[in-house]
């Protein structure tokens, strides 16, 4: 499941790029281009920024950001192309190109964005070529041109340095806003928020189903009042180590308060998982002997069991404080 919790602001990006990039087509491209009586730039330029557009409608009915973001880029490609073929509007058309080095690592990670600017020199490259060899005839001379990819390559190396240290720190950051920092699990707000996020997900998507576990300790009380504190957050973390391990790299285990863990699985069958939960205590209950340590736990499956937040956390929360009073 993915937690990448860039993509909100890469979303955001998105809707920005997409709509300031239309009005500068349109004020530094489409109506220049009219007024000067070169319609058919302008109707190629319009051509684009209609397709912008349509993409960004589409992406708020499908919530592609993969989709969406790869065809801004290639629009871009294309565009970018066109001015260095066509020379733009009175020969500025290739400084468009110093736009895309920041675009692409905004809307990519680092790793595709290089891919992307790799591409974007190739075909400006290959331009080149094709003028020299007759085929193509391209509004700049080869030495303008390479001296405009010495100035793009320094653009793209600060924007890249500049990209990595931003990323390193938000992912700092993030680490310690998301983390508990006794257990090293997800804290109760990132799995509240997440859950919420995977509901609404579940709303639009047939065929999705989660389960949720809620787990209590149970006797940890008295493992806090006979051996202290510093052996019962030791006992915490042993359990949330246990925990996170024995699940898939997919699902999200994290403490939510004091002795109470949630788990939320991907794509599961309950009776699976309770079979699972149930090895789980049996292991606990055997590290932990000394202690007299177990646990109870209650699963709800989204969205056979409900699609609210409130109700799926309500009906996990019944059924542990069910097998806690049974003592099963």
């Amino acid at each position: 499941m993915d937690t990448d919790q860039t993509l909100p602001y890469r979303e955001r990006v998105l809707y920005l790029v997409t709509l300031i990039g239309a009005l500068l087509v349109f004020v530094f491209g489409i109506s220049v281009h009219f007024s000067e009586g070169n319609y058919g730039p302008a109707l190629f330029e319009a051509l684009l920024v209609s397709l912008a557009i349509a993409n960004l409608i589409l992406y708020r009915v499908k919530r592609n950001y993969s989709l969406a973001s790869t065809v801004i880029l290639v629009l871009m490609v294309v565009a970018l192309s066109f001015l260095t073929v066509t020379g733009g509007y009175r020969g500025t058309g290739i400084l468009w190109i110093f736009t895309f080095p920041p675009l692409s690592l905004f809307l990519k990670d680092f790793f595709s964005a290089m891919l992307w600017n790799i591409l974007l020199v190739g075909i400006l490259l290959l331009l080149v070529l094709l003028d020299q060899g007759g085929v193509l005839n391209i509004y700049y001379d080869f030495l303008y041109i390479r001296q405009s990819l010495g100035a793009y390559l320094g653009v793209l190396m600060l924007s890249s340095f500049y990209s990595f240290m931003v990323t390193r720190l938000f992912r700092m950051l993030q680490e310690r806003a998301v983390k508990d920092h006794l257990t090293g699990l997800y804290n109760r707000l990132f799995m509240f928020e997440s859950l919420e996020r995977i509901i609404e997900m579940v709303k639009r998507s047939e065929g999705e189903n989660y389960c949720l576990v809620y787990i209590d300790l149970d006797n940890f009380k008295s493992v806090n009042d006979r051996f202290g504190h510093q052996e019962g957050d030791r006992v915490l973390r042993e359990v949330g180590k246990l925990l996170k391990d024995s699940f898939r790299k997919g699902d999200m285990v994290g403490r939510i308060g004091g002795d109470e863990f949630l788990i939320i699985v991907y794509s599961c069958r309950r009776e699976n998982l309770e079979r699972r939960l149930n090895m789980l205590r049996g292991r606990v209950e055997e590290l932990f002997r000394g202690y007299g340590l177990s646990f109870s736990y209650g699963v709800a499956e989204i969205p056979a069991d409900g699609a609210q937040l409130s109700a799926v956390l309500r009906l996990a929360d019944r059924r542990m404080y069910s097998m806690k009073r049974s003592g099963r």
